[in-house]
């Protein structure tokens, strides 16, 4: 049995790029590995082109979709090769995970017939930009699923500035076959958070708490040349390195913001380029976890570097000199999307607050009357 949603989408969902967004638990994916990436496959068989599965990694694809479809269909499912390929109802497909743009490779001059998108709010928007330009032929088609983050997200901001797109936003109680007390669970668990927003409702909606509302502007005018340089690194796990150039121009503050998942030292040669392009000297790095190990590397590299060690509370730094100068702050021309994402999602209880981090870092440096301004929050609490 089938959904209205789910049913509706069969019908009408023929363009080129068909997105499912919104709750967990909704029946977007199950739509998907049960009907619609069977029959999107075989209505391409046989035609030039590739069919290509997009999720965060290899592992995503194969847990979320290569093994639900092996339960369905058995032996029409492959199993997924060494070299990232799986035989899918007939045709040969590429899995690809799409967290890092060096993953990516096999889609660089292919031509693309059928692309499928896991978790697609997730990627890094490279990936998804390369992808647009590979579904290139007459009959090439997309369908994606995502869960929303916040308005400003740079899936939210294609969803609604791209015209011809098909797109269902699903809420909860779009699934009509989930045990009542199970939504009831969820909804209480949720209620009275910005989770329950994008999780229950299907919405795009800032993160609670955010100190960060709007986004500033970017402008073809602001620039960074001769300003400084901060980096905030990234020794493994799921962290993110981050580098802030910026410069101050009167009360405005420019900031040219850049983000790396994975470790410091695959984006140390990157950096070093947009250092020296821009003009930016010194380049702070903090000591305290590798004691002067990434000043000494980047120093090795020509770069004029300043270790220092870090004292302030992370928090009571964002909070205090990226807040103060956020409604005079302009960015730079190129500034990453993730970087600003990171930025305006930023809460105390962020997962990830490397771009957040390294631009207050900047803001101290550059700030003029530091001692005048106070954080309006103690202990994470907002003050009135």
């Amino acid at each position: 049995m089938l959904s209205a949603k789910q049913r509706a989408y069969l019908r009408e969902a023929h363009a080129r790029w068909n997105f499912k967004g919104g709750a967990t638990r909704s029946g977007k994916t199950w739509l998907d590995v049960n009907l619609v990436i069977p029959l999107r496959i075989r209505a391409v068989a046989g035609k030039p082109g590739l069919i290509v599965l997009l999720g965060m990694s290899r592992q995503t694809v194969e847990r979320n979709l290569l093994c639900p479809m092996r339960e369905r269909y058995g032996a029409l499912v492959g199993t997924l090769s060494a070299e990232g390929t799986v035989r899918l109802f007939g045709e040969e497909c590429w899995v690809i995970g799409a967290e890092k743009v060096t993953g990516t490779s096999r889609l660089r001059g292919a031509s693309v017939k059928y692309a499928y998108g896991d978790e697609v709010a997730d990627w890094h928007p490279e990936v998804f930009r390369l992808l647009a330009s590979r579904l290139d032929r007459a009959y090439s088609r997309f369908d994606g699923t995502y869960n929303p983050r916040g308005p400003t997200h740079w899936l939210c901001r294609f969803l609604r500035e791209t015209p011809g797109i098909y797109h269902q936003q699903y809420g909860l109680t779009d699934n009509p076959f989930l045990p009542a007390a199970f939504v009831a669970s969820l909804k209480a668990e949720y209620r009275d958070t910005v989770t329950y927003e994008r999780y229950i409702l299907g919405r795009w909606a800032s993160a609670e708490g955010s100190l960060f509302p709007c986004a500033p502007p970017e402008t073809e005018k602001a620039r960074v040349h001769g300003g400084i340089a901060h980096v905030d690194a990234a020794y493994g796990g799921g962290d993110c390195t981050a580098l802030t150039l910026a410069r101050r121009d009167g009360e405005t503050i420019v900031l040219y913001g850049r983000l790396w998942k994975g470790h410091v030292d695959e984006a140390m040669a990157e950096i070093a380029r947009l250092c020296r392009k821009h003009a930016c000297a010194p380049l702070y790095c903090e000591k305290n976890a590798d004691r002067g190990y990434l000043a000494r590397e980047f120093a090795r590299m020509g770069l004029l570097t300043r270790p220092y060690t870090e004292r302030e509370n992370k928090f009571v730094k964002i909070s205090t000199y990226l807040r103060k100068h956020w409604p005079s702050i302009a960015l730079a021309e190129g500034t990453d999307e993730a970087y600003l994402a990171q930025i305006l999602d930023y809460t105390d209880q962020a997962a990830h607050d490397d771009a957040p981090d390294s631009a207050a870092c900047c803001c101290r440096l550059l700030d003029r009357r530091a001692e005048d301004y106070r954080s309006p929050f103690e202990g994470g609490v907002l003050l009135g």
